[in-house]
């Protein structure tokens, strides 16, 4: 989910957390899918939260459309946890298409999610990126703007 979208939707906007924050994401809203599943999301990721196992899901909730639509979205490139570089500041990841990604997220989905079978699935450099674990869509992530 972007900031934007959700800021659009609500009165106080989220914060996503900044490229290179230690710590994991503070989780600021919740989606509910029509699948069933429940994602948690702090405006810039946005995850599984039977993946994520929140202390508590955040009560502010928002509508499914947006989440659904990127994650059944086509994409272009695929990639691996292996096929992202680490840029010398720590704050971001370069996938081999340049696009850059947060490396708080990406360092928080290396801890929550076995690196064996998740791959980044992207299209563009501001577009949305979907995460997959085993063929399953379980989170998405906006890149950083460079």
């Amino acid at each position: 989910m972007t900031a934007q979208v959700l800021s659009a939707q609500s009165q106080k906007p989220m914060k996503p957390t900044a490229p290179g924050t230690s710590g994991d994401p503070t989780w600021q809203g919740t989606v509910r899918l029509t699948d069933g599943r429940t994602f948690v999301t702090d405006g810039g990721l946005a995850i599984d939260a039977a993946l994520a196992k929140p202390a508590k899901v955040p009560d502010r909730t928002f509508p499914p459309k947006v989440l659904e639509d990127y994650l059944n979205a086509a994409h272009k490139d695929e990639y691996s946890f292996s096929d992202l570089t680490a840029v010398a500041t720590g704050r971001t990841y370069t996938t081999p298409s340049g696009i850059a990604l947060n490396a708080t997220y990406i360092n928080y989905l290396r801890r929550t999610l076995p690196t064996r079978s998740v791959r980044f699935r992207m299209t563009a450099p501001m577009q949305p990126v979907v995460v997959v674990d085993s063929g399953k869509p379980v989170a998405v992530l906006m890149p950083v703007r460079q």
